[in-house]
């Protein structure tokens, strides 16, 4: 675990999944972290090139919410950054009275933003829009370490990448299938 940790962009660190899991993730623009579906058992990135890894989830964190998940800063003489351009499409939670609940998708602003942000599409339906339900991901901020986690459990239990938080949302939504 690290004691302290300041965002800086660009920065790669390991994530403790469990005791003999880790994932590697990286800091981008406007405490977007991107996780990537790359894993080990011992802590080692060596030769580890994110160019070329698929990037498992990216999402707005509170970096001293979540401190405590990253076990290692993995050094670029290990493993080659991510410079791919970050996915600026997302979903916009819309919260409505209860049972008038969804999300808008939207695409981020250039500095990383839901502030000034393009909306794409009104509205979305799990009827209609289940396959970019299932996509996007929130831009909520998300500052509970173990959300991170579990996320990243479930995925290697079950290979099902889902954020449990759109089941707010969208009451009633059909989870991606393998």
């Amino acid at each position: 675990m690290l004691k302290s940790l300041k965002w800086q962009d660009g920065l790669i660190l390991s994530i403790k999944v469990k005791e003999d899991l880790y994932a590697i993730s990286q800091m981008r623009g406007n405490y977007l972290l991107e996780v990537f579906d790359i894993f080990v058992s011992d802590d080692d990135w060596s030769g580890v090139n994110l160019n070329k890894t698929n990037v498992l989830f990216a999402i707005f964190v509170s970096i001293k919410n979540i401190k405590k998940i990253f076990s290692t800063l993995v050094s670029c003489e290990y493993a080659v950054p991510n410079e791919r351009p970050v996915e600026k499409r997302m979903l916009s939670a819309i919260f409505g009275t209860p049972g008038n609940t969804g999300a808008k998708l939207i695409e981020l602003s250039e500095s990383y933003s839901n502030i000034g942000a393009q909306v794409i599409k009104e509205a979305l339906s799990p009827d209609d829009d289940l396959k970019l339900i299932h996509r996007y991901e929130l831009c909520g901020m998300v500052g509970d370490p173990e959300k991170i986690v579990l996320r990243i459990k479930n995925y290697r239990e079950t290979g099902i990448n889902w954020d449990p938080s759109k089941e707010f949302l969208f009451p009633g939504i059909q989870r991606p299938q393998h």
